[in-house]
């Protein structure tokens, strides 16, 4: 199981160093300036990535503030690509700023995978499931980000052959909206700022599934881990509960400690996550909503296929969130039940104290939150999807509006309410 955690790990290590940045093994808090400084290659990157993200802002600002010639079709074709942006700063601001805290929760899970214990075929089976769900997990949102990716790379290229080869004329476009202090539709200029925009998303789209992976990864181990000891439990209380010897308490003693650091770990990955987390639950459904009004709407195919691998890849970023957010919560309690339907009964007054202990740690679940708003769980999910779908069917009437009067109705039309009501 070792193997296996270090080869998730040198995939994401890998997915960091596209953008220039690394899991050290630096355990000192350092400031977010020494981070920067460490992995200056990406501090490059952040300083460029952020002047195009500063463009786009200017766009809206034009747009809504100034002389609001933007439709809320046009707004609503930016919103994902914004979102995606943000998104990535945020993750890998909480990714730098909680190194520290990264690299005690992966020495943790080390030190857990790394101890040899007995365990059953049906457990074996059940940890080896979900270690091949998230290399399957890791696989399917890759080629969502690629999907995508491609799509907004090659489809401003097919709407220029298209008007060229019905009109004639060479109209050319840009796959994001941004504002220049130059006339970026200059043929001498045009191909420099089409591959500048090309190179801010994929510093985007890693900036986005880097830190994802090792939220998913942590979260996997972790549930392994639970599994592992709600097995232990059944394991040693089974075939010792009439058995007082040093052995047994010496186990059972472990099993405690071994439990508390486990708890410590869902902690960590809690203090890591949660800022990201939070603007996740928070932005999925703007984007969901954002790219489900586009495919109600639009005519063109080559500007349907990013659209679309935005709306799935919103959906099932969030679901994927809140599942492992579910297991870890059941599996957490798991604990509690093993020792509950254990034979705790034949066992002595100082071995009921040590299963004690586990189960008043169990009956508070170990969870992950969102700014501790909610916490991430499949109900959270359900509340996304059910206000996200109605909030796409109110989208159809403002189709063709001015964007003041598009958000002068949806303010009229429906309370302003935040994803955790």
């Amino acid at each position: 199981m070792l193997l296996k955690f270090e080869k998730c790990l040198d995939r994401i290590n890998f997915l960091l160093k596209l953008n220039g940045l690394s899991l050290d093994n630096d355990g000192r808090n350092k400031t977010m300036l020494q981070r920067l400084r460490k992995n200056w290659w990406y501090s490059i990157h952040m300083v460029m990535f952020n002047v195009q993200l500063c463009g786009v802002g200017a766009w809206f600002f034009q747009g809504l503030v100034v002389d609001s010639k933007p439709t809320m079709t046009e707004v609503t074709y930016m919103i994902p690509c914004i979102v995606l942006c943000l998104s990535g700063d945020v993750k890998v601001y909480c990714l730098l700023r909680y190194m520290h805290l990264v690299n005690e929760l992966i020495n943790l899970l080390r030190k857990f995978l790394s101890k040899a214990v007995e365990v059953d075929e049906e457990l074996e089976e059940e940890t080896g499931k979900w270690v091949k769900l998230l290399f399957t997990i890791f696989k399917q949102l890759l080629c969502l980000f690629l999907i995508g990716y491609l799509a907004f790379a090659v489809g401003p290229l097919l709407i220029i052959a298209t008007h060229y080869y019905t009109t004639g004329e060479v109209k050319l476009i840009l796959p994001f909206m941004v504002i220049y202090p130059f006339d970026e539709f200059d043929i001498r200029v045009w191909p420099i700022v089409y591959m500048f925009q090309l190179w801010a998303a994929w510093v985007a789209v890693f900036s986005v599934y880097g830190p994802d992976g090792l939220l998913f990864t942590s979260c996997t181990f972790i549930q392994i881990q639970f599994l592992v000891i709600e097995n232990d439990i059944k394991r040693m209380v089974k075939n010792d509960a009439r058995n007082s010897s040093d052995t047994f308490k010496k186990e059972l003693v472990q099993l405690v400690n071994t439990h508390r650091e486990l708890i410590r770990s869902v902690e960590l990955l809690e203090s890591i996550s949660t800022l990201s987390i939070f603007f996740n639950l928070m932005s999925s459904s703007l984007v969901i909503c954002a790219a489900g009004f586009n495919l109600m709407i639009m005519r063109n195919l080559t500007l349907v296929a990013p659209f679309s691998s935005f709306l799935v890849f919103g959906l099932v970023q969030t679901y994927f969130f809140c599942n492992f957010g579910d297991h870890i919560m059941t599996s957490s309690m798991g604990v509690g039940e093993a020792v509950y339907n254990s034979r705790w009964y034949e066992t002595g007054a100082a071995e009921r104290k040590y299963l004690l202990i586990i189960l008043l740690r169990s009956r508070k679940p170990c969870r992950l939150t969102a700014l501790s708003f909610t916490d991430l769980n499949l109900n959270a999910f359900s509340r996304v999807s059910i206000r996200t779908y109605y909030k796409i069917k109110l989208s159809p009437p403002f189709v063709g509006l001015g964007v003041r009067n598009t958000l002068k109705r949806v303010c009229f039309s429906m309370h302003f309410s935040a994803v955790f009501c």
